[in-house]
């Protein structure tokens, strides 16, 4: 397991005052996603899963993976304009869709209704 991730992750529930299990539960995720990721009992998490994760986290997937040492970082910029040019769509949207998919693929649906929910609220606030 990537060290700079475990550091990266306890240092943004740190500076978040957060827990591990409220951190993985708003990212959609079981309450021990990232005790698992931490101990090593979990293996490195996909795209989809870092996005989701660095967005409760308030950073960008870069930081979390060590590609860069700005928790806000340039790269999500770029990427999200190129997201919400294509053909109008909600990047915020069809990431939480994504996210649900992965969950109920690997059979993960408490998880999913929580990715739900949460995605729900979101929209709800706009």
């Amino acid at each position: 397991m990537n060290a700079i991730l475990k550091e990266r992750i306890g240092e943004r529930v740190t500076a978040l005052k957060i827990s591990w299990r409220r951190a993985s539960l708003e990212a959609g995720f079981e309450a021990g996603f990232i005790q698992d990721i931490i101990t090593g009992r979990s293996r490195l998490p996909g795209e989809d899963a870092l996005a989701s994760l660095a967005t409760v986290l308030k950073c960008n997937p870069a930081y979390l993976m060590g590609q860069s040492d700005d928790p806000a970082g340039t790269m999500g910029a770029a990427g999200a304009t190129a997201v919400t040019s294509d053909a109008g769509q909600r990047p915020d949207a069809v990431m939480a869709l994504r996210i649900v998919d992965e969950l109920l693929a690997a059979g993960h649906i408490e998880a999913a209704k929580v990715a739900v929910r949460r995605a729900l609220k979101a929209i709800a606030v706009e």
